[in-house]
């Protein structure tokens, strides 16, 4: 029993092995499927566009905020108490040049030029008093001479009497004594004489005094009044009526209206091109420019503070309010101070808007509308944010095209002989949805169609056609 079931747990197994054999080879062997044959590579249509050439102006983009021009703040030039303060002078008022703002206490500077017109008019009589002594003194000095005249003549011919005896010694002594007397009067008269002129003299500086001092106080009684200086917006008043203020106390502060400017900041790049549209004389080696003369140590001078300086250049100046653009035309007419902001590594610059009130209305196109819609600002305002567009000459030949066509790495995707080039050129500046280049240093030319479609995965050589 047991040998029967040793043969068949051996047997089992093989006749299994066996019967699986005889199986596989009766179901045979499957043919293999057929394989497709790979498809001609196809080209990608894709949307392009063409390089064009910018011609003329080009612009560079920033922004910046509206300053004024400049904030006058007037203080008392004499001290009194403030008899009027008009209902122009509150802040936020606009005012015209010469309008009256404030009016100081005028009697006791009305009182100084009494006075002193008092002076003047005593010191005038004075000198009239001394021209008619000096008149009265010439005419006695002339009969002084013809008595010393006749006394020496008398003196001469008694002379000769008391040589021929004729006359005693006391009685030659006698007309001695009427020549020294007569001659002793004429003395004192020219000594009185030159006494007057001093005694004119010094009435003739107090003349001028008092007429410099009633000068002075007419000059502190005009000062009692105090006039805008110029058209602008009151923007602090400090002072309230019947309120006693010194010399010198600020009393309110004007912001000048007649202009206004644009703080804003350039980078060196577009301060470069700005400068590249400016012929500057090259400067020989130890010399003068080539184009100077040697001596011209003005133009020279000229020169040199140009370095520091910005050309002017005009100026676009766009406020957004809602959907509407407005426009007002400047200059950017310097830098700020001197040197580059640490911080930005920016120049900051000042935009000259000479025209505040003078505003355009801009479609969607940038043109200029006929008339401007009634909520459009009248002028610009200090604090508002605003695009600057700067107007500059195309140095070189540039090339443009939509922001669109380049990509966020700078790649520009160029579609040549039905393939995709890939090229990253240097960026010369963008604005107003195109990207400008260099002609000669991008390696882009008037005419190429580069690529505004989106790729998977560009690689050069990629076959590419233009979609229908």
């Amino acid at each position: 029993m047991n040998t029967i079931r040793s043969i068949i747990s051996w047997l089992l197994p093989v006749a299994i092995l066996v019967a699986a054999t005889a199986i596989f080879f009766w179901m045979g062997s499957q043919a293999p499927p057929e394989r497709k044959k790979d498809d001609l590579p196809t080209a990608m249509p894709v949307k392009t566009t063409a390089v064009e050439k910018a011609v003329g102006k080009t612009e560079i983009d920033t922004d910046g905020v509206v300053v004024p021009l400049r904030e006058v703040t007037l203080a008392a030039e004499v001290a009194g108490r403030i008899t009027q303060k008009t209902a122009n002078c509150r802040a936020g008022r606009f005012v015209k040049a010469g309008t009256e703002l404030f009016e100081i206490d005028r009697r006791d500077y009305e009182l100084d030029v009494a006075r002193l017109e008092g002076e003047l008019r005593q010191a005038a009589i004075y000198i009239q008093e001394i021209d008619e002594e000096l008149a009265q003194n010439v005419e006695s000095t002339h009969l002084a001479e013809q008595q010393v005249a006749l006394a020496r003549r008398d003196v001469k011919r008694l002379d000769g009497l008391r040589a021929d005896r004729i006359i005693t010694e006391s009685e030659h002594d006698k007309a001695l004594r009427e020549e020294l007397t007569v001659m002793n009067s004429l003395s004192s008269l020219q000594g009185q004489k030159r006494v007057l002129s001093k005694r004119r003299s010094r009435l003739v500086e107090a003349q001028s005094l008092a007429a410099t001092l009633l000068e002075r106080a007419e000059l502190d009684l005009s000062r009692t009044k105090i006039v805008a200086p110029t058209d602008g917006v009151i923007v602090d008043d400090r002072v309230e009526q019947n309120s006693f203020v010194a010399k010198g106390t600020p009393l309110v502060t004007l912001e000048d209206t007649s202009a206004a400017e644009v703080k804003t900041s350039l980078r060196m790049d577009e301060v470069a091109r700005i400068w590249g549209g400016r012929d500057v004389p090259q400067r020989q080696p130890g010399g003068a420019p080539e184009d100077l003369p040697a001596q011209a140590d003005d133009a020279t001078n000229a020169i040199e503070a140009n370095a520091y300086d910005i050309p002017p250049t005009p100026v676009s100046v766009i406020f957004k309010l809602g959907t509407h653009r407005y426009r007002w035309q400047g200059t950017l007419s310097r830098q700020e101070g001197r040197g580059l902001d640490e911080k930005t590594r920016t120049l900051p610059c000042r935009v000259l808007v000479p025209e505040p009130t003078k505003v355009e209305s801009l479609d969607a196109y940038g043109e200029p509308l006929a008339r401007l819609p009634p909520e459009a600002p009248r002028s610009l305002f200090r604090g508002m944010f605003v695009q600057v567009e700067v107007h500059i000459d195309a140095s070189q030949e540039l090339v443009s095209i939509p922001e669109e066509a380049v990509h966020p790495s700078g790649d520009v995707f160029v579609l040549r002989d039905g393939m995709l080039v890939v090229i990253r050129p240097p960026i010369e500046h963008s604005g107003r949805g195109r990207v400008f280049f260099k002609e000669d240093q991008s390696g882009l030319s008037v005419g190429d169609r580069v690529v505004i479609s989106q790729i998977a995965v560009p690689r050069n050589g990629m076959l590419l056609k233009e979609a229908q």
